[in-house]
């Protein structure tokens, strides 16, 4: 199509490309309201003309119903709020027909929302981020000290009266004053025990041990505490995860679904439309506890003390590497699966192993796991970890993973450093203590107790990877920089993986043996790498 100079202008503001070649045209689109954006995505299944066309055509039937031209918009400062004048209305009323009455929520996942989200607990967080549609950047309780932020105080609790909610103050005070003592007491511990050497940088030091007195401290800290985090999804799922907030029991969650419903809704106003309380959710938080109570499923002895967590697989693929063979060679084949698997079965252990170690030996240190090895039945696992070192482990969300309601009953890990630094008496008191009383809070709010369950307790998950997840979470996680929480957690799945499917395991790269300030070497050279990186994107 041939544009005049106004349209070749302002395609120009909104496309990447104006005149594109005969073969691959590709462009990005660019500064428009997102339901604009999501309604172009819409019309391509039923038109055959280009999304820039299609702009014009909607814009030009928008603009003369005002009675103006495209040429009238030359000279105007602000194009992008008339656009959202005379489409908005016309884009509303097609996302309506067509993704909210027809059902089509592929166009939901045409618009995206970006939402900065702070002040709020770990609790809701958490329960947010299990979302996998979802990309999220939290702050760290690793590099940054909590020591300045405050706790959510669930209300229900606070108007129960004098026992609950000074049970509820207390943890809060207590295990609180312990972070910032353990902080500075495990910093003061590691810069004795591992002092500055001369080829060292200062900076790098003491990076390394503040992150290390960080790990070991936070065990104190409560999903009371406050967090930050940015939240980038379509609008599809940020409808979905409005929903779930908004029909939670607990009044935090409703209050952060409210509220992210409604900055949302100033750019999504109509993908929205279903973001709101739904009677099924409801009903499930209600009716799920009652059955788990009908089976005996919700009472459980208490562990005093200090504990130590485990791993156990659950379920794997007994045919995982003939499986993971055949998957590989599948895309290369014009046989069925079926006669793919019989053959790979026939070979010999040796051969199997040969044909592995060609597809797998060229693979670097970056390179991705190649897609087929997610062609085999997954690995499930359940695991008793501590309730901070889950955190990092809910990221990997390319995987399905429940968490139980936060307890105290299997009792709390104690980190090494905290009994190297003389700490372990006074820390075990404090958490027997805080155990009491979260489980006087949890007799009437077994879900608002969650609040005042420090991240020392451990919890009990359910964690479903493929393999190919799997081989990069170990790989990941099993690193001499990471916690020494999880990666025990991703060494005991290796040696799970090992028992049941050695030649697999096998390529599976493990770090295997102790960490002590692992991250050293990583933040000795963070800077150099950092250079190196800034050179070659051109920055200096």
């Amino acid at each position: 199509m041939a544009y005049t100079a106004p349209q070749r202008q302002l395609l120009s503001r909104y496309f990447s490309v104006v005149d594109g070649p005969e073969h691959a045209d590709i462009y990005l689109v660019r500064n428009l309201p997102q339901e604009v954006a999501a309604t172009l995505n819409g019309v391509y299944s039923r038109s055959s003309k280009s999304m820039r066309d299609q702009f014009l055509d909607r814009l030009q039937q928008g603009l003369a119903a005002v009675g103006k031209t495209i040429e009238d918009l030359g000279a105007m400062e602000a194009p992008r709020d008339l656009l959202s004048a005379v489409m908005a209305d016309k884009s509303g009323q097609f996302l309506k027909t067509y993704a909210i009455d027809h059902g089509h929520n592929s166009l939901r996942e045409g618009s995206v929302v970006h939402l900065a989200i702070e002040r709020v607990s770990q609790l809701v967080t958490r329960f947010i981020q299990r979302e996998r549609r979802c990309s999220f950047e939290e702050s760290s309780t690793r590099y940054i000290s909590f020591s300045a932020e405050t706790h959510w105080r669930d209300p229900d609790v606070m108007a129960a009266g004098f026992e609950c909610a000074e049970a509820y103050e207390a943890v809060l005070r207590e295990t609180f004053s312990l972070y910032t003592e353990i902080t500075d007491s495990v910093l003061r511990h590691l810069q004795q025990v591992r002092p500055l050497q001369p080829t060292e940088k200062e900076s790098a030091w003491l990076r390394t041990l503040k992150a290390e007195a960080f790990d070991a401290a936070r065990y104190l800290l409560t999903p009371a505490i406050f967090t930050k985090w940015g939240m980038v999804a379509d609008a599809r799922t940020t409808a979905d995860v409005i929903a779930e907030l908004l029909s939670h029991p607990l009044a935090e969650f409703r209050t952060v679904g409210e509220c992210m419903r409604t900055q949302a809704q100033t750019v999504l106003p109509t993908l929205l439309a279903h973001a709101k309380p739904n009677a099924y959710l409801q009903h499930q938080h209600v009716l799920l506890q009652q059955l788990a109570a009908r089976l005996c499923l919700t009472e459980t002895k208490p562990v005093q003390g200090a504990a130590t967590g485990h791993t156990t697989l659950l379920q794997h693929d007994p045919d995982l590497d003939s499986r993971l063979l055949a998957s590989l060679l599948y895309e290369h084949t014009q046989k069925p699966f079926a006669e793919a698997l019989s053959a790979v079965k026939a070979l010999t252990d040796g051969q199997r192993h040969t044909l592995l170690n060609e597809t797998m030996h060229a693979r670097s240190k970056h390179d991705a796991w190649p897609t087929g090895l997610e062609g085999a039945a997954p690995f499930e696992f359940e695991v008793l970890l501590d309730f901070g070192a889950y955190r990092d482990i809910g990221r990997h969300r390319k995987g399905f993973q429940q968490q139980q309601v936060l307890t105290t009953a299997h009792g709390f890990a104690v980190p090494p450093l905290v009994n190297d630094a003389g700490l372990n008496a006074r820390y075990c008191e404090v958490l027997e203590r805080t155990a009491e009383r979260q489980r006087l809070i949890a007799e009437r709010f077994p879900l608002a107790a969650g609040y005042v369950t420090p991240f020392a307790f451990l919890q009990r998950v359910r964690i479903v990877f493929d393999p190919r997840q799997l081989a990069y979470f170990i790989e990941l996680r099993s690193g001499p920089e990471g916690h020494f929480s999880y990666r025990k957690v991703a060494l005991d799945m290796h040696a799970a993986m090992q028992r049941v499917s050695p030649l697999f395991a096998q390529f599976v790269r493990a770090q295997h043996g102790e960490a002590f300030l692992g991250r050293m070497d990583s933040e000795q050279t963070a800077d150099e790498r950092k250079q190196r990186r800034m050179l070659a994107a051109g920055d200096l």
